[in-house]
């Protein structure tokens, strides 16, 4: 169970259960009933307690926007229903269409201030879409020769550190892509009262990852044999990764994506520490799906995630300065820092369910001629979606102050506008799977005229790849993550 995006697949309760139950030898026998309300507690909260996107047929809607139909309305047929319904107490979309034009739309309340309802500069929680600052900052080290993909976590700690020999043998590449065979979390008892914690009163499931409770585990972790590792979304591995970072640099993960992210894009708003004035901009974040026994209505403090987990899960940013990173990812900036965010959108792993970039996941739709990168994120009372669009050249934003793990807004959006906004006839768009170390292809085909209130003009479309290499999603579905 995890606080922060990542995905779901087969039955993740019974694999939980399963877990907790072999932890639960370790305990002492008087312990029995406190086990039992562990499992009961799990199977109460589904452990569906990953991520997913909730996805329709987008046709009615790109043929309404087509047709010259309000964008607005577009989004609050999407939006408005799960405000009305008390799913979504404040919410705010934004929308970037080719040509860089952007759009906000905000519905709810933020409940700070007057109430009102949140905007572009409202500030949210981001949870694992820090994951895409982090991982652009790696790049970025990487690529100014700072530290290498095949560096070891052996290489970067300290010589007096004690570690296992698979956490020591561990790459940053492999870090960075999850196929290193690190778990999503450690799982313990430590780990399992935090968890009971968190599903009555709200409190960080993992405030007690820090520092010693990392090098802890990294002294007796065991992993699966190379040959047998697979992708796993792992956040105590792109905790350890962001560790590592600092230990290379001698720097804190803060002053190195304020240096090499988000101040050469005008990010002012994604921070990892709230000044004064930000504070004001704050949504209050609730309960939504999680945590399982608290009200809807009930207010929610930020989490802290620590020295550890902060930089990949603990990012504060707005809908405006998602738009702007959105845009650079898009390549609509004309900023030298373009291409290495591009790159990060290329397949590195391809898994049954969806494929992996750096950072971003990636799901193809209408038969593989349809590329999304995307990325969620839950934390605290805050939920978060990124999603862009390279060949169309459109990209989602959505925030929410709520801990929902169903977005049904970000990809159906998105969705619509690429279909509205398709290429010409015969053309096939992706998102094409290269090696690491590679760019993401494109050439200059254009896409046509411009259509939707005037917001979109033509745009590049990517090279083509192999349908059958992709694995495609169907609507009128969920689509789950691991």
């Amino acid at each position: 169970m995890a606080a922060f995006g990542g995905s779901r697949a087969g039955v993740p309760g019974i694999r939980w259960i399963a877990k907790w139950f072999w932890v639960s030898r370790l305990i002492r026998p008087g312990q029995a009933a406190l086990v039992f309300l562990m499992g009961a507690a799990i199977l109460c909260t589904s452990c569906a307690a990953f991520s997913s996107r909730v996805i329709s047929d987008p046709a009615p809607g790109a043929a309404r926007l087509r047709a010259g139909g309000s964008l607005q309305a577009e989004v609050d047929l999407l939006a408005q229903p799960l405000i009305d319904s008390g799913e979504a107490r404040g919410m705010v979309v934004g929308v970037v269409g080719p040509g860089g034009t952007t759009r906000t739309y905000g519905y709810g309340r933020t409940d700070c201030g007057d109430g009102q309802s949140p905007g572009g500069d409202t500030i949210f929680q981001i949870g694992s879409v820090s994951k895409l600052f982090v991982d652009a900052l790696l790049a970025r080290l990487v690529e100014e020769r700072q530290l290498k993909y095949e560096d070891t976590v052996r290489s970067i700690l300290p010589t007096n550190v004690p570690l296992s020999a698979d956490a020591g043998g561990l790459t940053l590449y492999e870090l960075v892509t999850g196929t290193g065979g690190l778990p999503r979390q450690p799982y313990g008892p430590t780990q399992m009262w935090y968890f009971l914690s968190f599903l009555f009163t709200g409190h960080n499931l993992y405030g007690c990852i820090n520092k010693e409770y990392l090098y802890d585990y990294l002294r007796t972790c065991r992993l699966p044999p190379k040959e047998r590792r697979g992708y796993v979304y792992s956040n105590i591995g792109l905790g350890l990764l962001t560790h590592l970072i600092e230990v290379k640099t001698g720097r804190s993960i803060s002053d190195l994506l304020e240096e090499k992210i988000c101040r050469p894009l005008n990010l002012h708003d994604t921070v990892l520490r709230l000044d004064e004035e930000q504070k004001c901009r704050l949504a209050v974040g609730h309960p939504g799906n999680q945590p399982k026994f608290m009200p809807r209505s009930a207010d929610m403090e930020p989490w802290d995630m620590g020295e550890i987990l902060g930089g990949s899960c603990g990012l504060y940013s707005t809908a405006n300065d998602l738009m702007v990173f959105a845009r650079a990812n898009l390549g609509q900036l004309h900023h030298p820092l373009e291409p290495l965010l591009m790159s990060m959108q290329a397949v590195r792993v391809k898994t049954p369910r969806e494929d992996v970039g750096l950072g971003w996941l990636v799901n193809y739709f209408n038969d593989g001629r349809l590329g999304i990168a995307y990325k969620q994120g839950m934390v605290s009372g805050y939920s978060s979606y990124v999603g862009v669009n390279v060949e169309r050249q459109v990209a989602v934003v959505v925030l929410c102050n709520n801990f929902n793990w169903d977005d049904k807004v970000g990809h159906n959006l998105l969705l619509r506008l690429s279909e509205a906004y398709a290429p010409a006839q015969g053309t096939q768009a992706s998102i094409a799977p290269v090696e690491a170390s590679g760019r993401l292809e494109s050439n200059s085909e254009s896409c046509g005229a411009g259509i939707l209130e005037g917001l979109w003009r033509p745009s590049a479309v990517c090279s083509p790849a192999e349908s059958n290499q992709r694995q495609c999603v169907s609507f009128s579905t969920v689509a789950q993550d691991r």
